[in-house]
């Protein structure tokens, strides 16, 4: 593949990836919606859309995206570890997706 093929190629990749951004994020907001209304199973589901968003913005060239979604990727395996999120944890899980947001 030439170089000028492969850049086209992850100009088309960056491009979907940002296409389908707001529809990640909106599953994240539905499941910190789940998490707080006491679905403890959100919090695995949301640390999995955060940890692909983490990998794949940093690969597609999406740094400020995915340096905050790392810090709320961290936050989230905390809770995990510590068998779930407590209302400070749902508040500062809220900040954090809030920075993702906002770095997009």
């Amino acid at each position: 593949m030439s170089q000028d093929a492969l850049q086209a190629h992850l100009d088309r990749l960056r491009a979907k990836f940002a296409a389908e951004l707001p529809q990640k994020l909106a599953e994240a907001d539905a499941l910190l919606a789940a998490l707080r209304a006491g679905d403890g199973e959100a919090l695995k589901g949301l640390r999995f859309v955060v940890h692909r968003l983490n990998g794949t913005g940093g690969t597609m060239g999406f740094a400020a995206l995915s340096q905050a979604a790392a810090l709320l990727e961290a936050r989230l395996d905390a809770c995990l570890k510590a068998g779930g999120a407590g209302p400070e944890d749902v508040a500062a899980i809220a900040v954090g997706l809030a920075a993702v947001k906002a770095a997009a």
